[in-house]
């Protein structure tokens, strides 16, 4: 995929963000291996999104966006991610000590979710003495993956309806349509989820389980 210095595209955006991350440190006394824990998860989702042709154009925190081609590249995306978590999670549970701290996540290793929308997307930049040059990302699909990215508890890949309906990720296995209220003068959000099979460790470390913060 080619970005231009400045004008608009048409493509998937996709959020991968790592779950609970808000609770965690609302309810933390203190973070350490907060940092170096989200990079170890994110990182495979990053190289396995770049693998399948998708371009990761902004770290956000706990999570990352990006920008993605066709309905194949987003589909095999989701499952390769699915696959990298399960691997995390296991090594996590095998090397709690490299975690310490409140970082509860270490007892049973992490939870993420995807959220898809295609779209038009406005490209600029930023500059800045620390930031250098960066690209700026604006649009619709990014306003609604971060919306849906929302819904649900544990670990899910979740879809707008122009992803779904019209750009061809209806193809696979999906649950819904369900819906999930907006921001005031919002709307409500429509969104489906992706069946990934037996890959999600369905459920695991819920921001709103009992057992997350032990």
């Amino acid at each position: 995929m080619d970005l231009p210095e400045i004008g608009t595209i048409e493509a998937f955006a996709m959020i991968v963000d790592v779950n609970g991350f808000s609770q965690f440190f609302s309810k933390s006394r203190r973070s350490d291996g907060v940092a170096q824990f989200v990079r170890d998860i994110l990182i495979g989702g990053i190289e396995v999104t770049e693998k399948h042709g998708g371009l990761v154009v902004n770290l956000m925190g706990d999570a990352f966006l990006a920008l993605l081609d066709d309905a194949h590249s987003v589909y095999m995306t989701c499952i390769g991610i699915a696959k990298d978590l399960d691997r995390q999670c296991e090594y996590i549970s095998e090397h709690q000590e490299n975690y310490p701290g409140d970082w509860h996540y270490a007892r049973g290793g992490a939870g993420l979710k995807i959220a898809v929308e295609y779209g038009w997307i406005d490209i600029s930049n930023l500059n800045g003495d620390l930031l250098g040059h960066q690209k700026l990302f604006i649009g619709p699909p990014i306003n609604y993956a971060n919306r849906i990215s929302t819904a649900g508890i544990g670990n899910r890949c979740l879809v707008g309806p122009e992803g779904m309906n019209i750009r061809g990720l209806n193809q696979w296995r999906n649950y819904g349509p369900f819906t999930i209220h907006g921001k005031p003068g919002e709307g409500d959000y429509i969104y489906w989820q992706l069946d990934l099979g037996d890959i999600w460790r369905e459920g695991n470390m819920g921001p709103d389980d009992d057992t997350f913060w032990g």
